[in-house]
């Protein structure tokens, strides 16, 4: 993901580092459950990260979550190579476990704004629309440059329009779908070697793909997950020796129609 179109408007303030400093607050459960649920990959929290020390000098990251869920519990290594602050928000009491982590971070971020004047950028990881009070309250208020990460089809529009700017996780639609014709090259590169019983499954084709064309796997994996809800390519089970294995089947004929792939 490219940032440098997003931050080049934004002047700098910090005349010592060349960056504008930023305090950072994750809400995790967003962002391990949404990436999860929509796009079955898993958060790449380091390279975030890095991403953003290349346009900000982070004052903090501060990540947010129930714990006690096994999953996100299973991430908190992770988490630790890039920040201590860590707040576990379960709860055992009458809120709702989500409202409740939501509290816990607000209280975090005003309280941030509130005792800290030597913040230029709030960046909050959250789509939910809760966060648009004080993101509002950031922006108005306190004159604060405020950034918006979210998981894709899962972030409130208010929250997006209140923002300085936002970016949504995973890449753009368009992004993506410039990957729909390396995977069906590769597709039909196998229909065509089908005497040497090649029989393409979903991650064989992902790791292919991703490696003939050094791109990240998350991203071919999404590609290819758009192109079989799309209906352009199915599974079915097939038998292989002992084993049965999903194989893919390509729909050339509604592929040339709607000029996908042609």
């Amino acid at each position: 993901m490219d940032l440098s179109k997003i931050f080049k408007r934004f002047k700098t303030k910090n005349p010592i580092s060349q960056k504008p400093t930023a305090s950072v607050f994750v809400d995790f459960e967003h962002w391990f459950i949404s990436l999860d649920k929509l796009y079955h990959i898993k958060p790449k929290i380091k390279d975030w990260r890095d991403e953003l020390a290349k346009k900000y000098e982070l004052n903090d990251i501060i990540f947010f979550a129930d714990f006690s869920n096994p999953s996100l519990r299973g991430e908190i290594q992770k988490i630790r190579e890039i920040t201590n602050f860590v707040v576990d928000t379960s709860n055992t009491g009458s809120f709702f476990k989500k409202d409740f982590t939501d509290f816990i971070m607000l209280d975090h971020i005003y309280q941030k704004a509130i005792t800290s004047d030597t913040v230029d950028t709030f960046i909050i990881f959250t789509g939910d629309g809760h966060f648009n009070s004080v993101v509002q309250f950031l922006v108005n208020r306190c004159s604060k440059e405020v950034g918006i990460y979210g998981i894709k089809n899962a972030i409130s529009n208010q929250l997006k329009a209140s923002a300085t700017w936002f970016i949504e996780v995973p890449a753009s639609n368009e992004d993506i779908a410039e990957y729909y014709c390396p995977i069906l090259d590769n597709l039909r590169r196998i229909e065509k070697a089908r005497y040497k019983r090649i029989r393409p499954t979903f991650m064989r084709t992902v790791e292919s793909v991703a490696k003939s064309n050094n791109v990240d796997e998350d991203i071919i994996k999404i590609a290819l997950l758009q192109l079989i809800e799309k209906n352009y390519i199915h599974q079915t089970k097939e038998r292989t020796g002992n084993k049965t294995i999903n194989v893919l089947h390509t729909d050339w004929k509604s592929l040339r129609r709607d000029r996908v792939y042609v």
